[in-house]
């Protein structure tokens, strides 16, 4: 069977949507919508799931790779899909921290950004189920994430970053770039180009997806 996620928050977002639509890259096609996410200088896509029209695509920085990694950025899109960003969150919460031996979290938080409805959360598992990681991944016994939901006209997106590591000294947040690391999904938009109200701050800064 094909591998259809490499990271625990991967597979914990296709349980939560697994009865709400199916995820595909996101393109600035519907209705106008493109989100604009700021994929730091450098990294490269490293994998991408397609079946029909489901894509999920992860990125990942130099001398990292979807078996061993340490720090890693995905983007889904659900077209379709009509869903509370805070219940989306809620049901990923719940699935990443099945199988943990402690986890915590801050939010799920809803708010408005150009219009839209959306949710950001922050979750951390320390000591995970085996069972839980796809096969062929190195398992490390903490994995951080910031993760934000915005539902669209058409499209419910997610941006996810995720921290994989042994060593809590690496964690993300206890570095000098924390603001850096959280921004890329805290920051994230989603934008109607066609529309004045619902214009993203980062246009002309990161760029598009395609």
């Amino acid at each position: 069977m094909a591998r259809v996620c490499t990271l625990l928050a991967a597979c914990g977002l296709g349980l939560a949507l697994l009865v709400l639509s199916s995820p595909i890259l996101a393109r600035p096609a519907l209705a106008g919508e493109q989100l604009f996410v700021g994929i730091p200088e450098g990294w490269d896509e490293a994998w991408r799931h397609e079946q029909g029209n489901q894509t999920i695509v992860e990125y990942l920085p130099p001398g990292q790779s979807v078996s061993e990694w340490a720090d890693m950025i995905t983007l889904q899109e659900f077209p379709g899909a009509q869903v509370d960003p805070l219940q989306y969150l809620d049901k990923v919460a719940a699935a990443f921290g099945d199988g943990c031996q402690a986890v915590r979290h801050e939010g799920p938080r809803a708010s408005e950004e150009n219009g839209y409805p959306v949710a950001l959360a922050y979750m951390e598992c320390k000591g995970p189920d085996p069972t839980k990681a796809a096969p062929g991944v190195v398992l490390k016994n903490i994995e951080f994430l910031a993760i934000k939901a915005i539902q669209g006209v058409k499209a419910l997106h997610v941006v996810q970053r995720a921290w994989h590591g042994d060593d809590e000294t690496q964690h993300p947040l206890q570095q000098s770039s924390a603001k850096d690391w959280v921004a890329v999904v805290r920051d994230a938009e989603l934008c109607d180009l066609a529309d004045s109200a619902r214009t993203c701050r980062t246009v002309g800064r990161t760029g598009g997806l395609e």
